[in-house]
């Protein structure tokens, strides 16, 4: 039995396709909002609950599981360690579907920070709003570190996500709910109708739409700050 940590498009693709070839297939996500995502083509059983080491292990150990593919975002490291913990703890057989890397450059208009701590840092003087699409898990650095009613924030289009923006003091006006990645002509209709000073992203390789948000701060002559991969990522 295989065990794909499917929360990304790559993790997804690689369930159905290996539950197409007849292999046999579960799949564990964080969310519940990931879960509905695979089940449009998986048939297969989906866990939509984040795991700790020992409750992998536990259901590594339960469901018989002899191979783990980890396809989680570059960002969700705790996971991937979880993962390889469990994996070894088993003796069975750990593979990282690591996305592939993007690779960009300080320059044109993009400037490079470390995690999250130093964007907020590099955000600070930014006079206008600030455009964040780094997701909602650690929201709460960037409305601690800077002015919430500045914050215009590209989430997903879940409840909890939702509150914990309302709940952060971030305005409704300023909270965009959808379902990436987008397009360059998205991203920058967006930018031009929110008008932001600096946006910040991640760096989520070409599958997470890195490069169009890339391109449309450029055509319209907004710097972005990218988050580069945690070195644990690996």
């Amino acid at each position: 039995m295989i065990l794909v940590l499917a929360g990304t498009t790559e993790g997804r693709e690689a369930a159905v396709a290996l539950e197409r070839q007849g292999q046999k297939v579960i799949t564990a996500t964080a969310t519940a909002y990931g879960g509905e995502l695979l089940k449009k083509d998986f048939k297969g059983e989906i866990s939509d609950r984040p795991l700790n080491t020992g409750e992998m292990l536990q259901f590594i150990e339960r469901r018989g599981i002899t191979r783990v593919i980890d396809a989680t975002h570059p960002f969700a490291v705790e996971v991937s360690v979880n993962a390889r913990a469990a994996c070894r703890k088993a003796g069975i057989i750990y593979e990282r579907l690591e996305r592939e890397s993007l690779e960009a450059e300080a320059g044109e208009g993009v400037i490079i920070a470390c995690n999250s701590e130093e964007a907020v840092q590099l955000a600070a003087s930014a006079e206008g709003s600030i455009f964040l699409t780094v997701g909602s898990s650690k929201l709460e650095q960037y409305t601690a570190g800077l002015n919430p009613q500045k914050l215009v924030v590209r989430i997903l289009p879940v409840e909890r996500s939702l509150k914990k923006c309302l709940d952060l003091g971030i305005p409704p006006k300023n909270i965009i709910a959808m379902q990436g990645p987008f397009s360059e002509e998205i991203n920058r209709a967006l930018f031009r109708r929110f008008g932001p000073s600096l946006v910040i992203t991640k760096e989520s390789g070409s599958t997470g739409g890195t490069a169009e948000k890339i391109s449309a701060a450029r055509a319209l002559s907004i710097p972005i700050v990218l988050i580069a991969r945690p070195t644990g990522a690996q």
